[in-house]
């Protein structure tokens, strides 16, 4: 599966020990107003079952798994692709961990602006976590005699097992059509 991204925002989550399930905690996870079009999770080798999480927003309501449930794994990861988010940014992980260690899920949100278009998104591939840079990304074209517009995307980017390529800047000049007016 890969999912267009014009960006990535990666986080870590540590579960404390000793947290019970009854009394899971939650971290917030907050990026700007960005549409999100996957999660791509990984949990280290370690929980052994002894700890659950999941994804969800409005003090605990479950995003991922849906019906409430949580994910127990251990040296596993995934890449979830996904549709009709809500775009705000806020987020929250919440989780438990009844063993006598720490444990930390790993999340990079693949993110795309709110209301953009792009002729050639940026790829994240889940089976060999390759990435391609967008070839173009189209200017928005403001009424003035001539609008020179330069964007960079996408912005260098950190993520574990993911290498940022260069950014690429498209240049674009539009010129609005000629109004021809006639007086009587």
């Amino acid at each position: 599966m890969s999912a267009p991204a014009a960006e990535v925002r990666s986080f870590q989550v540590t579960i404390p020990a000793g947290t019970p399930l009854a009394d899971p905690v939650t971290q917030e996870i907050w990026f700007p107003a960005r549409e999100v079009l996957g999660v791509h999770w990984k949990v280290p080798p370690g929980p052994a079952g002894l700890m659950g999480w999941r994804l969800t927003m409005s003090g605990g309501n479950a995003v991922i798994p849906t019906g409430g449930g949580w994910i127990v794994t251990d040296n596993d990861s995934a890449t979830w692709s996904l549709q009709g988010q809500p775009d705000s940014g806020y987020w929250e992980l919440t989780g438990y961990n009844t063993g006598i260690y720490n444990h930390t899920v790993y999340l990079d949100f693949l993110l795309d602006l709110v209301g953009a278009q792009q002729t050639t998104p940026a790829l994240i591939a889940n089976d060999i976590l390759s990435l391609t840079t967008p070839v173009t990304t189209p200017a928005i074209a403001t009424p003035s005699p001539v609008t020179a517009t330069s964007v960079t995307t996408p912005l260098p980017f950190t993520v574990p097992n993911i290498t940022s390529p260069p950014p690429v800047t498209v240049t674009s000049v539009t010129t609005p059509q000629p109004v021809t007016t006639t007086t009587a």
